[in-house]
């Protein structure tokens, strides 16, 4: 019978009357000839290569590496370089040129082995296991027979009779030589190790001979336990569990309470076959805590060397859970040589939910986690974020949608466009954040002219010494508009519009309070109802040059002398966010409030004026929002100083100019890759010809020169993720960009409107240059409109 030994005095004893078994289990490998093919060797593909690059008759010679998606690691340039694996087994060749042997590889003990032999009255196995595992998970790749998963990867080849890192005991008048292989490759440098040989019930023996020396090993738990990975191979018996050698390790592992915490790890390797079924000989993962550690891999006729006496050396189809647990080895050798820093804990949680699930949906009592995939593992699991100095922002969390004045950004575009990002396990990727750019978010243009027309509505109304003046339009279209860019509201429900203004006299003084219109427009005295005054203009001209949506205000005009006036105001205006936008921060709304002060002078043929003020944007930049890792600013302050000026040359012609000069401050913003952003300065001008009773009247033409709000200077510094250091921790380098756009917005317009028997007839055509400060992006305008209001 098999007997434990004291756990104090022999922790981690290999019960001595167990056989070693090969494959986990009992059972002998399944094994026929396959003769290889001679072929022509191909060039050695780049390491930024296709997967189908790598798919050489070397590659497909066995099936097994296809099944686990091994090609896809390989375009990435992650070969094993580097990485050092462990391998406890028997009957290693190493005078192989097959593999990359380590020098802490150690061969048997003769003496060793046949103590083992004496103790059992029974011959060790001659055959190559040992070679064969080594060879299915870091053969080299050399045009040769078949390579192994992780063919660049070093190995530390341990026979099972090395005795190293062994002490002598001695127990009823028996003296045991205790080898501890696994721990010993773990401090020579194995990450991984693998084991693929075990007992269960049918390895017990009785009757064991009467003598005076045995030779067992530790338990593979003592190197999980300093931090390794295992990956053992399930078992051979058809079992509805794992081999009896695994549970226990499970159940070692749960009473020293890291079987799900710490460092180490434990993966036990299932079998499949080539349809991705399990294999009748595998065990299975169980309803026990061993199947939440339990994963399969290519294990049934899978091409290995091997040794027969009837055929020779060869390549032969081997099966077994032995073959299916290097499968895994070699991918966990795969993500270490990405990601040293990851520990044997993290490897195998990454394996496991990347995982393909195969039999009943989740962890199940056949597969446990599912089929190794090597191309998801190597893909960012869970909630990916932006590496910054200060931690780390969710990608989903993070964008930056344009103001109009900074155009296409072009710079900021192209800093973004390969970032660094990290998964929940701190793995490190780059992704092109450019796409989480959205240009300006305001309608365009010639849109937004056309929903003047619908349902508008506008009138003055005197109320003894004050005046109500107010618009209304109702925008049908509204909700098909939004649903087009994605964002829709919660309603299709038409949109209203509405601006109301109620000014009066108080002595010399005017005021007007209002909503619905900018502060600029407010303080210039443009009219509610924008046909009052001037032309329509489809290109922006008539517009504030400052990104503001228009909303509550009051100013105060007070005369000076006989031909001048000064007008001071304040606005608050808020930007409602918008609902269902998939960046969280985009759905509140962010509020402006500006503060200015105009001052005018007339004159018999001339008018011009003075314009200054200050508006303070909460979370707003200069008309832009930002988030998370791409936060720009946490709020900006913009001085604006205007000026225009009027001359009459005629009775019925006139001609204009307005310039507009920004000066825009952000404020500091932690939590994002731009660490400084500095101060903004950006112009806007217009110049226009005007031509009243040009055919009758009440009719008149314009021709209209506009260069809207652009961003003449901008620069900020990026720090973004270089790479990772042997810690894993992020190492950043700077980027500095700009934020001005790549050209400049000129739009020339000829408008025309005129009133027919109550009618209001207008006529716009105008282009654009270098559309939206875009270079190269040109654009026609052509609009005519009839209207009458009821």
């Amino acid at each position: 019978m098999r007997h434990h030994f004291s756990w104090l005095k022999f922790a981690g004893l290999l019960a001595a009357s167990t056989t070693l078994a090969a494959c986990g289990g009992s059972s002998s490998p399944r094994l026929a000839p396959v003769i290889p093919t001679v072929v022509t060797p191909p060039e050695q593909p780049p390491l930024d290569g296709n997967p189908d690059d790598f798919k050489t008759d070397e590659y497909n010679r066995s099936w097994g590496l296809d099944a686990i998606n091994a090609a896809s690691a390989y375009a990435k340039g992650y070969t094993g370089e580097g990485v050092t694996i462990g391998l406890v087994d028997f009957n290693f060749d190493f005078t192989s040129n097959e593999l990359n042997f380590h020098s802490a590889s150690r061969d048997a003990d003769p003496d060793l082995r046949a103590i083992y032999e004496a103790q059992f009255d029974r011959p060790a196995s001659t055959q190559p296991h040992g070679q064969a595992v080594a060879v299915t998970a870091a053969g080299v790749k050399n045009d040769s027979d078949t390579h192994g998963v992780a063919y660049d990867a070093e190995v530390i080849a341990v026979d099972f009779f090395s005795g190293v890192r062994s002490y002598q005991t001695t127990e009823n008048g028996i003296r045991y030589t205790v080898s501890n292989p696994y721990l010993y490759a773990f401090e020579n440098g194995a990450r991984v190790i693998n084991k693929s040989l075990g007992f269960d019930e049918d390895d017990v023996v009785s009757n064991l001979p009467d003598v005076d020396e045995r030779y067992t090993l530790e338990f593979e738990t003592t190197a999980i336990e300093a931090g390794a990975l295992i990956v053992s191979s399930a078992g051979n018996n058809y079992d509805p569990e794992p081999s009896l050698s695994n549970l226990e390790a499970i159940e070692r592992l749960a009473e020293r309470g890291i079987l799900n915490s710490g460092p180490g790890a434990l993966i036990i390797a299932g079998a499949v076959d080539e349809d991705l079924e399990i294999s009748d000989f595998s065990d299975r993962a169980g309803n026990g805590p061993a199947r939440f550690h339990f994963l399969v891999a290519p294990g049934e006729r899978v091409v290995v060397p091997w040794v027969t006496e009837a055929e020779g050396p060869g390549l032969y189809f081997l099966s077994g859970t032995s073959f299916s647990a290097p499968h895994i080895t070699g991918a966990a050798a795969l993500i270490l040589d990405r990601w040293p820093s990851l520990t044997a804990r993290e490897v195998a949680d990454i394996l496991f939910e990347t995982a393909t699930d195969l039999g009943e949906a989740g962890v199940d009592n056949v597969y446990g986690h599912g089929l190794l995939n090597l191309d998801a593992a190597l893909q960012p699991t869970g909630q990916a974020k932006v590496a910054i100095k200060a931690g780390a922002q969710p990608v989903a969390d993070s964008a930056i949608l344009l103001g109009s004045a900074f155009g296409d950004a072009e710079d900021l575009n192209r800093g973004l466009s390969n970032i660094m990002i990290l998964d929940s396990y701190g793995r490190d990727f780059q992704m092109d954040a450019s796409g989480l750019v959205q240009g300006s978010t305001e309608k365009r243009l010639l849109e937004g002219a056309l929903n003047l027309r619908r349902d508008q509505q506008a009138s003055s109304i005197g109320l003894g010494g004050m005046a109500l003046n107010y618009s209304l339009t109702r925008e049908r279209d509204h909700a098909p508009a939004f649903a087009l860019t994605g964002q829709a509201e919660h309603s299709f429900d038409p949109v209203v519009d509405a601006s109301f203004e109620f000014t009066g006299t108080l002595g010399d003084t005017l005021w007007a309070i209002g909503t619905g219109r900018s502060l600029t427009d407010a303080l210039r005295r443009q009219p509610v109802d924008y046909r009052t005054g001037h032309t329509l203009s489809a290109t922006g001209a008539n517009t504030s040059p400052l990104p503001d949506n228009g909303g509550s205000y009051m100013a105060v005009g007070q005369p000076v002398g006989d031909s001048s006036m000064l007008w001071v105001g304040l606005s608050f205006d808020e930007d409602s966010g918008t609902d269902r936008h998939p960046v969280k921060a985009f759905r509140t709304d962010s509020r402006t409030q500006s503060v200015g002060a105009r001052f005018e002078h007339f004159t018999a043929h001339a008018t011009w004026a003075l314009e200054a003020g200050l508006a303070h944007e909460d979370g707003g930049l200069l008309g832009s929002r930002s988030a998370g890792g791409l936060s720009l600013a946490g709020g900006a302050d913009t001085t604006w100083l205007g000026t225009s000026g009027t001359w009459f040359i005629s009775d019925n012609i006139s001609a204009s100019v307005s310039g507009t000069a920004t000066m825009t401050h952000p404020s500091a913003r932690t939590g994002s890759l731009f660490d400084d952003v500095g101060t903004i300065l950006g112009t806007s001008f217009t110049a226009r010809l005007t031509a009243m009773d040009v055919i009758s009247g009440a009719d008149q033409l314009s021709l209209t020169l506009h260069q809207p709000l652009r961003v003449e200077s901008a620069t900020a510094r990026l720090t973004v993720g270089d790479r990772l250091d042997v810690e894993g921790n992020v190492l950043f380098t700077e980027r500095q960009l700009s934020l001005a756009p790549s050209s400049r917005e000129l739009a020339l317009e000829l408008a025309y409107r005129t009133q027919m028997g109550g009618w209001l007839l207008e006529a716009n055509a105008g282009k654009r240059f270098n559309a939206g400060h875009v270079a190269d992006v040109n654009d026609t305008l052509l609009l005519i409109g009839v209207s009458k209001p009821f």
